[in-house]
């Protein structure tokens, strides 16, 4: 079966999209040829001419997959001029009733219709470690977002204290292209443990999912959602560092559903128990929709 991914080059939606295709891969026997989106202007041209120069030299799509509001146009032109079904990832910015299948999380209350699949939050393509390190640790951090203030002397008070409390543990530390460059060297410099860093430009995506892959225990600060979807599909216990919101309501409501149902824990919470909630096989969302969409007669 022949899949075309569509990338617009953000590793979020990257790591969504390629979550689902490698989840049908392990379905079928699949080959996936990405595709750069195109610009609305070319994809209105051949959409009028009916063509898509980008795929001439591929076999016709089976399966077309996207995520982000930059792939929706660029899908559509391809089925236009080429066949296939459009699976889209995320809520879409054009009508629903145009894609073949919706892959929505379900903190976008979405009501339900025959082309809607709901998910507990993002897709990765992260899978379940049965022999996790347990004298490993991760910490994962965001930075400055549109949902949450960012606060150095309290992100740094609680990863020390994190820290401090762990001295069995190896820890790694990661920072993202969003977080103030003080962070990291303030850390290292409040606490005794020789911390690995893990600076976002030395240091590939993947080699970051080889870290969640493997620690047991992983820590996030509040604002990278998508990390705590990785690491909870990876089967780490992890701790949720805390931030202050400002208007997320969408990715606070994610975060509180995750925390009633004991799948992660605030570092508040976690400062008076010192546990972690154990990590789970049963968490993998892009395995359940690729079986959905299976059952469905999609492929």
């Amino acid at each position: 079966m022949n899949i075309w991914r569509f990338t617009d080059g953000k590793p979020g939606h990257d790591s969504q999209s390629i979550g689902l295709c490698d989840a049908i891969g392990r379905l079928t026997v699949v080959s996936r040829f990405d595709i750069e989106t195109n610009s609305i202007f070319d994809c209105i041209s051949h959409f009028l001419l009916n063509k898509f120069p980008a795929g001439k030299t591929l076999p016709d799509p089976d399966l077309i997959i996207g995520a982000g509001h930059g792939t929706h146009f660029s899908m559509l032109v391809a089925r236009n001029a080429r066949g296939g079904k459009v699976i889209v990832l995320m809520k879409p910015s054009l009508p629903l009733a145009l894609f073949d299948y919706c892959i929505i999380p379900k903190h976008d209350k979405i009501p339900e219709k025959n082309n809607i699949i709901t998910t507990s939050g993002s897709l990765n393509p992260i899978q379940f470690n049965k022999n996790k390190l347990p004298d490993r640790g991760l910490i994962l951090l965001g930075g400055l977002s549109r949902h949450y203030q960012w606060d150095n002397e309290s992100v740094d008070k609680q990863i020390v204290k994190i820290i401090e409390d762990s001295p069995g543990i190896k820890w790694a530390i990661a920072d993202s292209p969003r977080t103030p460059g003080t962070t990291l060297t303030n850390i290292r410099n409040k606490t005794n443990t020789n911390l690995e860093i893990l600076n976002y430009s030395e240091t590939s995506t993947t080699e970051i999912r080889e870290y969640i892959f493997k620690a047991s225990t992983i820590w996030i600060s509040q604002d990278s959602v998508s990390m705590i979807y990785e690491s909870l599909s990876s089967g780490a216990s992890v701790g949720l560092i805390e931030l202050r919101n400002k208007n997320g309501v969408k990715a606070e409501n994610t975060i509180n559903s995750l925390i009633n149902e004991n799948m992660l824990t605030s570092f508040s919470k976690w400062d008076k128990c010192r546990t972690l909630p154990l990590g789970t096989s049963g968490f993998n969302e892009a395995n359940r929709c690729a079986q959905t969409l299976l059952d469905r007669g999609v492929f």
